[in-house]
């Protein structure tokens, strides 16, 4: 049997060595990062105090290269959020709904897009087909009724603490306070409305001539700046609108009077930095005995007086509990129409030149006394 070289004995002792200075450095270190605690008020905005798993926190931090690190967050808890950060200056942007990407929202019939950046994160209303009572205009873009209302929150911070390191286990044994829960920085946020409740109601002389009724509102805009609280100027969109809620405020003494309602819908509203903009509603009324009626009317003097209720809300948020409701009032006498009843001439017992309505068309007579 050989005897062991001079090589192998030194490397067998330099691995004992080392393995028995192993067994002695038995202390580990740990880092922690500042931790930014957001507190959010959703009360004036949305009526609700509890956001648990309602709304998403997304931090944007300036880098010397320009470009964005990104951090999104959804609130677990009821208005609070937590999130680790480095030193360095942030952008903060609250919204209500879960956005798990731009296509895949909790919300109802809206969309984002261009979230890489805060300044140009923006919400965006889904696309409907048109009412088939209606003309849409080439490249006119229908917006839908049915999102849901947006609210958001914006401020810009600057987080000073740094990374830190601490003595978590020393010679394998646990005890030592970590910092984990260290809050650097406190934010307080209240975000407001950028979309709003709206609806369209059509005074009538001679209500029940009407037999179906629709209506485009036009002008306003279809998304929404989420930082800046400003619809998007140079996206117009339409809102088809069914009118099928017939009411008689008094049917004694003004028998011949009453109004037309569209549903309430949700909209982004008209752009603020457009003042010279026009905006329209179309009617469109099948009369009683099959006649159509078109009336377009100019509605730019009711919408104006909203821009200016909306950038005072957005200018000084919370100091009154604003509530904006779009409304668009419009006055109009129908002739007096006789719907010939069945069994007349002209169309073999059939109103005359009227296909059956639809049901979601059929005028919904409520008598308010």
């Amino acid at each position: 049997m050989e005897k062991p070289t001079y090589t192998f004995i030194a490397a067998t002792m330099a691995l004992i060595t080392l393995l028995a200075g192993c067994n002695k450095q038995r202390d580990l270190y740990d880092t922690a990062l500042p931790i930014l605690l957001i507190e959010s008020n959703w009360v004036p905005s949305l009526k609700i105090a509890d956001m648990s798993g309602r709304a998403t926190a997304m931090l944007y931090k300036s880098a010397p290269t320009k470009d964005n690190s990104i951090t999104k967050e959804f609130f677990y808890h009821p208005n609070t959020v937590k999130t680790k950060v480095e030193r360095g200056e942030y952008d903060v942007l609250l919204f209500n709904g879960m956005m798990f990407s731009e296509k895949n929202t909790n919300l109802d019939n809206i969309f984002f897009r261009n979230t890489d950046r805060v300044e140009t994160f923006e919400a965006v209303v889904v696309e409907v087909a048109p009412s088939p009572r209606l003309v849409r205009a080439e490249g006119e873009y229908i917006a839908s009724n049915d999102m849901e209302l947006l609210t958001s929150a914006h401020t810009r911070t600057f987080v000073e603490g740094e990374r830190q390191y601490f003595l978590k286990y020393k010679n394998g044994r646990n005890g030592f306070t970590a910092l984990d829960n260290n809050v650097e920085m406190e934010l307080k946020m209240m975000p407001v409305a950028i979309s709003y409740p709206a609806q369209v109601i059509v005074h009538l002389i001679n209500p029940k001539s009407a037999a179906v009724a629709n209506g485009a509102l036009r002008g306003f805009t279809g998304s929404a700046f989420m930082a800046s609280g400003k619809p998007n100027s140079d996206f117009n969109v339409t809102h088809h609108l069914k009118l099928n809620h017939l009411t008689f405020p008094n049917p004694i003494t003004e028998p011949k009077k009453g109004t037309i309602e569209s549903q309430v819908f949700v909209t982004f509203g008209p752009p603020l930095d457009k003042p010279e903009r026009h905006y329209t509603f179309e009617l469109s009324i099948i009369l009683r005995d099959g006649s159509l009626l078109n009336r377009i009317f100019d509605v730019t003097d009711q919408v104006e007086r909203y821009i200016n209720e909306i950038i005072a809300y957005h200018k000084y948020p919370g100091e009154k509990q604003v509530e904006i409701f779009i409304l668009i009032e419009i006055f109009l006498e129908l002739p007096e129409v006789i719907e010939i009843p069945n069994g007349g001439g002209g169309n073999g017992g059939s109103s005359i030149g009227v296909n059956p309505w639809e049901d979601d068309e059929i005028i919904v007579v409520k008598i308010v006394p």
